[in-house]
């Protein structure tokens, strides 16, 4: 991301708040970019899609299979955190996977609209759109590709995302950073990994940030959008925690977001149709 990029946020206001069933702490844009879509910009709370209830734009939580069952998965707890979350002492997941969103342990658990395993980590998905009406995107789960799909448009100079949301604050001093692998296509996009921070965080996501400066996440532009990517804190910038040790001290989600590319000479910018990137194997790591 360019110095100016960091410099400059832009706030939108936030029209409605969408909280179902399976609702976690959630999402919203990062911080500013020098024209709209070419740097993070500040959004709106997500939309939470979990348990099977239908999310914004008709999508619903699980598609393309059924619930995980069999006796070696035990579905995490299914009520989501009521209060603040707390990040003091907040907790450092035993193990670095938190999910593949397969029907495992550490999967996807339909019937309750939650990723992750019971003692480590667990949480819900969910998407946010830009300020522009046809800006959408849609989170769910592919049981058979066993992957988190976030599929949707983005129009010229606006973004879009979606995520993970953690039911707990993670405040680890044992990882480093986060790997995933990424498939399918981001339609043109420039996509950025967000990692959600406490104080970032708005109210009414369980985060501690009020105003008009929240959901600004410390963020990385993706180089890379298919295979396996690692990014980690220390490449992070923007946001209000500019350090690794502050940032993984008060980790409450991860996203990644769509931003329209930035116009080449003066060719005007384009949107981005057809999005449609795979997310699995979200892990820490410690290296």
């Amino acid at each position: 991301m360019d110095k100016m990029a960091v410099n400059l946020r832009r706030t939108l206001t936030v029209s409605s708040i969408l909280v179902l069933a399976a609702s976690a702490a959630g999402c919203g844009g990062s911080s500013g970019g020098e024209r709209p879509g070419t740097g993070g910009t500040t959004g709106t709370p997500q939309t939470t899609a979990g348990g099977g209830a239908t999310a914004s734009g008709g999508t619903t939580a699980a598609v393309g299979g059924t619930p995980a069952t069999g006796g070696a998965t035990t579905a995490p707890a299914t009520t989501a955190p009521s209060t603040v979350l707390s990040c003091s002492p907040g907790v450092s997941p035993a193990a670095p996977l938190l999910t593949d969103f397969s029907s495992g342990t550490s999967g996807w658990h339909a019937t309750v609209g939650k990723w992750g395993a019971t003692g480590n980590l667990i949480g819900s998905i969910f998407s946010y759109n830009g300020g522009q009406a046809g800006s959408t995107m849609n989170a769910a789960v592919d049981t058979v590709g066993q992957d988190l799909v976030l599929s949707g448009n983005v129009l010229a100079g606006d973004y879009s995302g979606g995520g993970m949301s953690f039911d707990q604050c993670v405040n680890t001093s044992t990882y480093t950073g986060v790997q995933f692998t990424l498939g399918g296509s981001t339609a043109g996009c420039d996509l950025y990994l967000d990692v959600q921070t406490f104080d970032e965080q708005g109210t009414a996501n369980k985060g501690g940030c009020t105003g008009s400066s929240c959901y600004a996440f410390p963020n990385e532009k993706l180089t890379s959008t298919t295979g396996v990517v690692t990014v980690h804190f220390s490449d992070l910038t923007g946001g209000v925690l500019i350090t690794q040790p502050a940032i993984r001290n008060e980790i409450v989600g991860l996203q990644w977001q769509f931003q329209s590319p930035a116009p080449v000479g003066d060719g005007g910018q384009l949107g981005c149709t057809g999005i449609a990137l795979t997310i699995t194997n979200v892990s820490f790591v410690s290296n």
